[in-house]
């Protein structure tokens, strides 16, 4: 073939590929990505290092390969991931923040047989090293067997509450969940995107980078967890930064922040919360502070995005699902007399995955009769959605079931609390009781925080003990660590009544 790909290898280009040299060789000089240490590269740059990549890959990777993508320099991940879209390689995205015992045991739960790494000892811009895994014949040939034609992406799942999950999608889907969600986002040319998250997750590639960059955008990236909100606005500002996407810690970061450049958000148009629950009082003071909305997006790796807060509902709310998700609410037992009802969320539509790598149980408990059930409860209204649980986190106080996440909620309104994370402990007398993590500050009453939980949930909801620690634990990604909260209470069994 003319680019020198073997023809046995190649494969009609992909949805992604194609719409991405479309994009590139419209406009070869516009700017695509900025990388962590600023450097600019423009759309014809890129599109050069994703060919020389494909080509590259084609030759050092035979038939039935699985690519185990664990790098971490942004343009170097693209180039891999998008050659990887255009050859049809199966590819799985790996957390380059992974030690490499975590990494090596993802890499064999999932069969990968060659891994693409940032090189060493700098990464550079488009460079990377491939090499072959251990016991990789025998991985090729469970394989062979574990993938079904048409499969490309496996996102892992973070193993907060077990072990990680891969997560099997296909270049149909994946494009899918791009161009419904850029179009719900009226992306542009004209947009510069930040994002402050890792790429191997869905949020970093699915959310942010993809549709940007099928829109012609600047995607302008941000490392993670070495952010601080007077560096986060400085960002922001020096490139004009028009759609900002991240976890709510981003967002306490912003709003806890002095001495913030004066005009720092004047160019955001769009800004959004996702893949983690968002406090209403970072909400609030958010949009108070800056004069911006802060919208919450809700969705899961199975399917990409389901909700979103498109008209600004605001308190919380999760918006109404987005374009090409067909859904469905079931009846769920939504615990004691005088609670609100709930319902289980089943969605389904072009962007689902078909399941798990070689975990029929669990895609039989996710995935039925084309189905995605979220296992998260919802109350559904006319102006907006919220999520108040999930069926496998519910603490069983005396039979009543209690949503974690709508006390965490509730704690996240009362003055003086600016973090918290609630679990159940084992009680001998009531099965478990509820038990609250908190990061507060000055402001902080015990007394005060228990009279407004009283006014605002049931009495089997609220806390019977109350710890205070410097940061709720997180997962590499910013997400609360519920096993980690669990050890830390206790280790502090009996220390706050």
């Amino acid at each position: 073939m003319p680019d020198g790909i073997p023809a046995e290898t190649a494969v009609p280009a992909g949805e992604l590929y194609g719409a991405f040299r479309e994009v590139a060789l419209a406009a070869p000089g516009a700017r695509a990505v900025v990388g962590y240490d600023g450097t600019e590269s423009t759309y014809a740059a890129l599109l050069a290092a994703v060919d020389t990549a494909a080509r590259d890959l084609a030759t050092r990777l035979g038939p039935g390969e699985v690519l185990g993508l664990a790098v971490d320099e942004p343009f170097t991940f693209l180039s891999l991931y998008l050659a990887a879209a255009r050859l049809g390689i199966v590819t799985v995205l790996l957390d380059s923040r992974l030690s490499v015992p975590e990494r090596d045991h993802h890499a064999a739960r999932f069969d990968v047989t060659r891994l693409a790494l940032d090189e060493e000892p700098a990464p550079g811009r488009g460079g990377y090293g491939l090499r072959e895994v251990a016991d990789a014949e025998r991985h090729r040939a469970r394989a062979a067997a574990g993938y079904e034609p048409g499969d490309w992406v496996v996102h892992c799942t973070s193993g907060s509450t077990g072990e990680p999950k891969g997560i099997v999608m296909s270049r149909p889907a994946i494009a899918a969940r791009v161009r419904l969600w850029g179009g719900d986002l009226e992306l542009t040319a004209r947009d510069v995107v930040l994002c402050p998250l890792p790429l191997a997750h869905c949020h970093g590639i699915d959310v942010l980078t993809l549709p940007a960059l099928l829109a012609g955008a600047t995607v302008v990236f941000a490392r993670p967890g070495r952010l601080t909100g007077r560096g986060l606005a400085r960002q922001i500002e020096r490139h004009r930064v028009t759609l900002l996407s991240g976890l709510p810690v981003l967002y306490q970061l912003l709003t806890q922040a002095e001495r913030l450049p004066p005009s720092w958000a004047d160019s955001l148009r769009t800004v959004i919360s996702g893949s983690a629950p968002l406090g209403l009082d970072t909400q609030q003071r958010f949009h108070e502070r800056f004069g911006v909305p802060l919208r919450q997006v809700y969705g899961l790796s199975e399917i990409g995005v389901i909700c979103f807060d498109e008209r600004y509902a605001g308190h919380g709310s999760i918006g109404t699902p987005v374009s090409g998700v067909e859904w469905r609410l079931e009846p769920a037992p939504g615990g004691g007399a005088g609670q609100e009802p709930l319902h289980e969320l089943y969605v389904r539509g072009p962007a689902l995955a078909r399941g798990y790598y070689r975990d029929p149980e669990s895609s039989a408990e996710m995935f039925e009769d084309g189905w995605l059930r979220t296992r998260d409860l919802v109350r559904a209204d006319h102006d907006g959605w919220y999520v108040r649980g999930r069926l496998s986190g519910f603490i069983n106080v005396a039979g009543n079931k209690v949503g974690p996440l709508q006390v965490e909620a509730a704690l996240r309104g009362c003055p003086g609390v600016l973090d918290s994370a609630v679990v159940g402990v084992a009680d001998a007398e009531q099965t478990e009781r509820v038990a609250a993590l908190l990061v507060t500050d000055d402001r902080f009453d015990l007394a005060e925080v228990r009279r407004l939980l009283g006014e605002r949930l049931l009495s089997y909801q609220l806390p019977q003990r109350y710890e205070t620690v410097p940061a709720i634990p997180r997962t590499p990604l910013g997400k609360t660590d519920y096993a980690a909260v669990r050890r830390l209470m206790h280790a502090q069994e009996g220390s706050t009544p």
